[in-house]
């Protein structure tokens, strides 16, 4: 996968093959986020690109009520990859771009990219204080031969899909919920986790991932060519896990939630 920044898009870096495009945040990459990746990928006589953020707008725009991503940014790349998105562009919220005006952006996508075709949510806006919507970005679109198509949301238990249910059915413990929504279990990144001790297997996500409540967990831990299931016991702060069959905890890189014990 081509992954580039949005600095490096809109400055004429990118080489124009015709892509077809979806936009968002795309954290936890949900069942709706595959929906619109999928979308994508079944176009004929394009190439799938992804327009993302490089951390979740949230974090900066409201830092007292964000606790967390479900997603590290490794994670969000390796699985756009593993679906089989050829270009992600990555774009920094911060400075001039939360400023920018949806019809510019549009307009950039348009200018930088050989775009054939944009895929989005119903509920989908873009711009300085979320000025674009879906009408706007059909009749903005069409004169130029772009299509836009719009995807209705896929639903769980009556409601949208969203990375904000998913958030929050983690934070209260209901890990099959977030699970069926993901489409997975809910994973956390090791990779980008502090350790808490030589020898230990104590692990601390720094506020990076948004953590369950504290509590004893089954988990499949995952590492280089192995995963095995073990307890791990989540203080609210620090995680320490079984060492798995054979191994060091050092050797942890991922583990898959499964169930609260």
């Amino acid at each position: 996968m081509n992954v580039i920044s949005w600095q490096e898009f809109v400055s004429g870096a990118f080489e124009d093959p015709p892509i077809a495009a979806t936009v968002g945040v795309f954290d936890g990459l949900h069942l709706g986020h595959r929906e619109l990746v999928s979308r994508v990928l079944s176009d004929r006589g394009t190439h799938p690109a992804v327009f993302t953020f490089r951390d979740n707008p949230k974090r900066s725009l409201r830092p007292g009520t964000f606790h967390g991503d479900l997603f590290t940014p490794g994670q969000k790349l390796e699985e756009l990859e593993r679906l089989g998105v050829e270009v992600c562009v990555q774009i920094d919220f911060s400075g001039d771009f939360s400023k920018l005006a949806g019809r510019i952006f549009l307009s950039l996508l348009a200018k930088n990219g050989d775009l054939r075709l944009l895929v989005i949510g119903s509920d989908f806006r873009c711009g300085h204080r979320l000025d674009t919507g879906v009408e706007e970005i059909r009749s903005y679109y069409g004169p130029l031969g772009i299509r836009t198509e719009v995807l209705d949301p896929v639903l769980w238990g009556g409601h949208p899909v969203s990375s904000s249910r998913i958030r929050r059915s983690v934070a209260e413990g209901r890990l099959d919920a977030a699970a069926a929504m993901l489409g997975r279990p809910y994973e956390l990144d090791l990779r980008a986790a502090i350790r808490a001790g030589p020898g230990l297997g104590g692990y601390e996500l720094a506020g990076a991932q948004v953590a369950p409540p504290a509590g004893r967990y089954e988990v499949l831990a995952a590492g280089p060519g192995f995963e095995e299931p073990v307890s791990a016991m989540f203080d609210g702060r620090v995680w320490m896990f079984e060492a798995p069959q054979g191994r060091g905890c050092e050797a942890l890189r991922l583990v898959r939630m499964v169930s609260r014990v």
